[in-house]
């Protein structure tokens, strides 16, 4: 391991709430599911939970079947926003933007604000016991209607005060365009929400553009964004940043064989403003470290790329401009003695 990058100060600014739980913490969940809730015995959770090394968007997609309904609970929700907050916050990652879908987590007729309130709550409670600063994200999905859309950008704005800092729109990419959520998104806008798409992360260059068209303000992953150069020119001047995740975007990518043919480092020698985060911790058995150390290792990265990319992040960051400040000081001291040290 390079040590240093463990003790770096991290920020994780694209991260699932129900693709980030720990596996004892769903073996645990499992059993208290009421029994006609209950998965058959038959069922080897702890495969089914993680994806094959190389897939479809739609094939990663499946595990989620077998952690959305352990999370039907104010317990379950606060238990695992509040785990994720404590495993990040182990690594040194100094803020951290969790996302998750608040209409799926109504199977046991749980309203939508009771539960974004148990995360909002799992999330406050390990800000105290940890120091880690975080925003929550609202996911709406591609495939639902507008008018669910619409009622989760609702349920943003209601808890704006509460932490919640944007809406994203995500979900199979394959004949769900991000346009059709146009309504939903011109909402978000209208009530001061940030917004983050997901955008060519399986395929569907073109849905980099849209999302784009819709006033996004970072793109969800954008693997696929070579495939279109005007475009590729376009995120690169308006500086949008792409929120990548190297393991998972390994998993799901079929041009890619190893972290040395992403195209991140493509991107960030072009100028863009790339951003590092772990997406789904379970599904793709990683952390933040883990996802620094393999770009280190395929591109040579040295500690100012890092830096940098670091720094995209908190630029890129739904936060205050006053927290924005604090984490740049906080990345800033760290690489100080490095600096010095070359002079």
């Amino acid at each position: 391991m390079t040590d240093w990058l463990r003790r770096m100060p991290k920020i994780d600014l694209h991260v699932h709430l129900d693709g980030s739980l720990r596996l004892e913490t769903i073996l645990r969940l499992a059993r208290s599911l009421p029994p006609e809730r209950r998965f058959p015995k038959s069922l080897d959770l702890k495969r089914a939970i993680l994806p094959e090394a190389h897939g479809s968007l739609e094939e990663y997609l499946v595990a989620f079947n077998y952690t959305v309904p352990l999370l039907q609970t104010p317990a379950a929700l606060e238990r695992a926003a509040y785990e994720l907050c404590e495993d990040a916050a182990n690594e040194n990652v100094i803020y951290m933007e969790t996302r998750f879908a608040p209409l799926l987590h109504t199977q046991a007729d749980l309203k939508p604000r009771d539960v974004v309130a148990a995360v909002v709550a799992g999330m406050h409670r390990a800000e105290a016991d940890f120091g880690i600063p975080t925003g929550l994200i609202l996911t709406a999905l591609k495939q639902n209607s507008t008018e669910q859309s619409i009622e989760t950008v609702q349920l943003a704005a209601q808890f704006r005060r509460d932490g919640v800092v944007g809406i994203d729109l995500a979900g199979p990419e394959h004949m769900n365009p991000p346009l059709k959520h146009r309504k939903a998104v011109e909402f978000a806008h209208d009530a001061g929400l940030h917004v983050t798409i997901h955008a060519g992360e399986g395929c569907c260059p073109e849905q980099i553009k849209e999302a784009l068209d819709l006033g996004a303000e970072r793109i969800g992953h954008g693997v696929y964004l070579f495939q279109a150069p005007r475009t590729e020119k376009r995120v690169a001047e308006l500086g949008v940043p792409l929120e990548m995740c190297p393991t998972s975007n390994l998993q799901i990518a079929g041009f890619m064989k190893s972290y040395a043919d992403h195209p991140i480092k493509r991107y960030f020698d072009a100028g863009i403003v790339v951003t590092v985060n772990t997406d789904n911790r379970l599904m793709s058995q990683t952390d933040i470290t883990s996802e620094f150390e393999h770009l280190v290792k395929a591109f040579r990265l040295s500690r100012k790329d890092v830096r940098q990319i670091v720094l995209n992040s908190v630029r890129a960051a739904f936060a205050t401009d006053e927290r924005k400040r604090d984490l740049k000081g906080k990345v800033d001291a760290f690489f100080a003695p490095a600096r010095k040290r070359k002079t």
